[in-house]
């Protein structure tokens, strides 16, 4: 069965255009929101480390808040650009992507001359694979677990 549970963050560029970074989560009951919350703030922190864009909004099943209705200041917040994380599911083994708008990309650490970015980089990247690994789950199934196997650094055509 579909996973149904889902969370999102919105992320608003230079041009005040805004995309949304959405993954799969477990189901919120009573005993377990106490630490989806605390799961949630935690990948909201990752995710500001990693883009220039302004975390205008998110979104979880049961609540959506507007977070902020300010335009970033750095011209190259553009959500053209993007940070494609690939994960599979931790016991299926099947890939899936999903693609976070507006990277930082000199707070990214690059692999050699490549668009893939280094996950252990003891900062933000890290901080950011540890936070969404915590939270998210497989679209197909909210028990499953996700590892990010790779990042890279893509274009609005890619």
């Amino acid at each position: 069965m579909p996973n149904s549970h889902y969370s999102s963050v919105t992320i608003r560029d230079r041009s005040k255009e805004t995309s949304v970074f959405k993954f799969y989560n477990g189901a919120i009951t009573a005993t377990s929101i106490a630490g989806f919350l605390s799961d949630f703030g935690a990948l909201k922190t990752a995710i500001a480390a990693i883009t220039i864009g302004v975390v205008a909004r998110d979104l979880w099943v049961g609540d959506s808040t507007n977070l902020s209705d300010a335009v970033p200041t750095d011209p190259f917040a553009q959500r053209e650009l993007g940070l494609r994380v690939h994960y599979t599911g931790n016991t299926t083994n099947k890939p899936f992507q999903v693609t976070l708008p507006c990277p930082a990309l000199s707070a990214l650490t690059y692999v050699g001359t490549t668009d893939e970015i280094v996950l252990a980089d003891a900062g933000v990247m890290a901080a950011f694979v540890a936070a969404f690994e915590q939270i998210a789950r497989s679209p197909d199934d909210d028990q499953e677990n996700v590892t990010i196997q790779k990042a890279e650094v893509v274009g609005r055509n890619n």
